[in-house]
């Protein structure tokens, strides 16, 4: 197989060295030179974290050339300027981008590297896996039906194309991998409440801008509840001091920091409000952290805080580990940051469902034709066979064959597939350069929303977590009061690594600090009922359970977005994460299946009618 091809990034040295070697005395290893952060232009960004990721974005684009991936990796060698045992900002980023591979590795301190504005540079050593043998096949054969189209999972978008490619009459099938629809749509009935059911997964929707979602409750008889937003909200500050201030203005941080935080959440929705939707260009935004952004603005210890919050709660990130231009990009999606993090009409978090939200993926399921959705049946690998137009699907039974397929998984997952003709570079490059938070929401259920009674709405933010931001999640018709804890972010991963009584032990004194005022620890665990947390971290379809995976610094400006949504062959790519209009929310990933299928029956209808 020919090695797929990038534009270099420009080093300066390419005369001298080659950045991919092999020895003939060694055939089966490959020697990978020291990757700096630098551009595909060869511009070096002065942020450390900056390089970093980009030095890393440049060592998975040789891994790719010489197709070889992160677990063929043997050993690493990591140089750093004046590093000391505090400098380790690296860490985090390294471990991301090893995903749970361990291999050798070496750090090197240096006083300085080959450009003085170096500060960072990584070099491996990789050995060429083993050739895989083929995937098995089964019954597919070209005398069997060959179907209109198959998709591959049975989430939002995937239904909905479904349900779209059968309103036009044609034939289709949806494979799903899980024994259940609705992907990151998912309500589950409380352990010890019994008929009291919470969202693990998406949860809200409005009835202004997202169009798509309102039609579909409408539709299906979906009944909804308006989040409370009547009362104070609460902050919990780095020195953990509760303050409360009213909900749609900012804490009472100082007057100065107050200004700040007012300038800086002001200018992110200016300037996410000039980024074009459906193609993102920035290579100045693109090669910044957020967090490098907003100190570039002028932020101050509360606005920085005030964007971890941000991007923790929507993404599962820290600042310091995603691109400036992809999170304006994902803000500008939902109409902006101010109209993406609003509990109000018109913002991303206005309407929840009653009975919850995996009954819009139900009911999609349901006016699907009967057996057409086939459960527990995850796809092995998708293959275009050659001069037939036609494509075979296999999965852990069987193989079916179709002339369009849609896949509807998020952009991490396709590595769990096999495509033959593989994805073009440019395509492989960016879903494995995606990659999702951690991200958890631990719902909680009290005998009372006893938080009402002291005139606070249930919102609240932390600076210091677990919990970055809980919300009122009660439904008063049902007797049911819930706070549901997002848990994200590094507070996250380190409440992850408790055992499950302390997990609930140090959320429940969170909730007494947040929603009593003399911090009554033992009044909420009087009446503390029952709690559950999602569990998305053993789905490897689902990745972290965030709403969507978002990309480092460095990848939109070396891919840019449309590999994203880029048909290749018969095979076409739908889900929240291609949406150009509330990404990572319901309505993105609806309105991405139908778009897909659209653009499949544009291409099958005229040609069925010249049969």
């Amino acid at each position: 197989m020919a090695p797929p091809k990038f534009q270099d990034t420009d080093s300066g040295f390419k005369p001298l060295y080659s950045d991919i070697a092999s020895s003939q005395s060694s055939p089966g290893t490959i020697f990978i030179s020291g990757q700096y952060g630098s551009t595909k232009t060869g511009s070096i960004p002065s942020s450390y974290e900056a390089q970093v990721h980009l030095a890393l974005l440049n060592l998975r684009k040789c891994l790719l050339k010489a197709n070889l991936t992160v677990k063929d990796i043997l050993k690493l060698t990591v140089y750093i300027v004046d590093y000391t045992k505090t400098k380790r900002a690296h860490a985090p980023h390294l471990l991301t981008f090893l995903n749970g591979h361990r291999p050798a590795m070496t750090l090197v301190p240096v006083p300085e590297l080959a450009k003085p504005e170096i500060l960072f540079e990584i070099e491996a050593i990789a050995a060429l896996p083993e050739p895989k043998g083929p995937v098995p096949t089964f019954s597919a054969e070209l005398s069997q039906p060959i179907l209109d189209v198959i998709v591959v999972g049975a989430g939002l978008s995937g239904l909905q194309a479904a349900r779209t490619i059968n309103k036009a009459g044609l034939s289709c099938i949806v494979l799903e991998a899980r024994d259940r629809v609705g992907g990151k749509t998912w309500t589950k009935e409380m352990r010890k409440k019994k008929g009291h059911e919470v969202e693990l997964g998406a949860a809200w929707i409005n009835d202004t801008n997202q169009t798509t979602m309102w039609g579909l409750a409408k539709e299906f008889g979906l009944e909804t509840v308006e989040q409370n937003t009547q009362g104070d909200c609460v902050l919990i500050d780095f020195e953990g001091e509760r303050s409360t201030f009213p909900y749609g203005s900012l804490p009472e941080f100082s007057a100065a920091e107050k200004a700040n935080a007012a300038e800086i959440r002001d200018k992110v929705e200016s300037d996410c409000q000039e980024v074009d939707v459906f193609n993102p260009t920035s290579t100045k935004l693109d090669t910044m952290t957020f967090q490098d952004y907003v100190i570039s603005l002028g932020a101050g210890k509360a606005a920085l805080a005030n964007a971890a919050t941000w991007t923790r709660a929507m993404l599962g990130v820290e600042p310091t580990e995603l691109s400036a231009l992809f999170f304006l990009n994902y803000c500008k999606s939902g109409g902006g940051l101010l109209q993406m993090r609003s509990d109000r009409k018109g913002g991303g978090q206005h309407l929840r469902l009653r009975k919850g939200t995996q009954g819009f993926s139900k009911a999609l399921a349901s006016v699907l034709p009967e057996g057409s959705v086939k459960l527990s049946t995850p796809v092995l690998a998708i293959t275009e066979l050659p001069g037939q137009n036609v494509t075979e699907v296999t999965t852990t039974y069987k193989s079916y064959l179709a002339r369009k397929v849609i896949v509807s998984v998020p952009t991490p997952v396709y590595k769990t597939i096999s495509f033959t003709p593989a994805l073009p570079p440019a395509k492989t490059l960016l879903s494995e350069s995606t990659k999702y938070g951690y991200y958890t929401k631990a719902i909680i259920a009290f005998k009372s929303s006893f938080w009402k009674s002291h005139n606070l709405c249930g919102l609240s933010q932390s600076f210091v977590g677990p919990a970055s931001v809980i919300r009122d999640t009660s439904t008063e018709i049902d007797s049911s009061y819930t706070l549901t804890c997002f848990v994200a972010g590094v507070p996250g991963r380190e409440w992850s690594l408790l055992p499950a009584e302390e997990k609930i032990d140090v959320l429940l004194k969170q909730v007494a600090k947040v929603y009593t005022p003399s911090n009554d620890l033992a009044f909420v665990r009087e009446q503390f009922e029952d709690w559950i947390a999602s569990e998305w971290l053993e789905d490897p379809y689902a990745g972290w359970g965030c709403p969507c995976a978002s990309t480092a610094p460095g990848v939109l400006d070396t891919t840019g977005s449309e590999p994203l949504r880029e048909v290749v062959g018969n095979v076409h790519f739908v889900g929240t994460e291609t949406a150009g209009e509330w990404k990572g929310y319901m309505e993105g990933a609806v309105r991405s299946g139908e778009r897909g299928a659209i653009e499949v029956l544009n291409i099958l209808k005229p040609a069925k009618a010249k049969m």
